[in-house]
């Protein structure tokens, strides 16, 4: 990742190169590019999505408060 004025890009633009993106393609192309025919593809390719939706989810960057943000960004200096 490139540094800026000796800052690392922000968590949610490493997350989305690294989770979100992948994680919102392999869903929609699960469902919408494999276009299954029978129950049991339709299952397969609805589970595919559903974790990628969950890994999507559950690898955003958590909020912080903007004290602990001051705290970490005054810490760093």
């Amino acid at each position: 990742m490139p540094v800026v004025d000796g800052k690392s890009p922000s968590p949610w633009v490493r997350w989305a190169l690294r989770w979100g993106a992948p994680s919102a393609v392999v869903a929609l192309v699960s469902v919408w590019v494999l276009d299954p025919a029978s129950l049991v593809g339709a299952v397969i390719a609805a589970g595919v999505a559903l974790t990628a939706l969950l890994v999507f989810v559950g690898t955003m960057p958590r909020r912080q408060p903007p004290t602990q943000q001051r705290a970490r960004r005054d810490a760093g200096t």
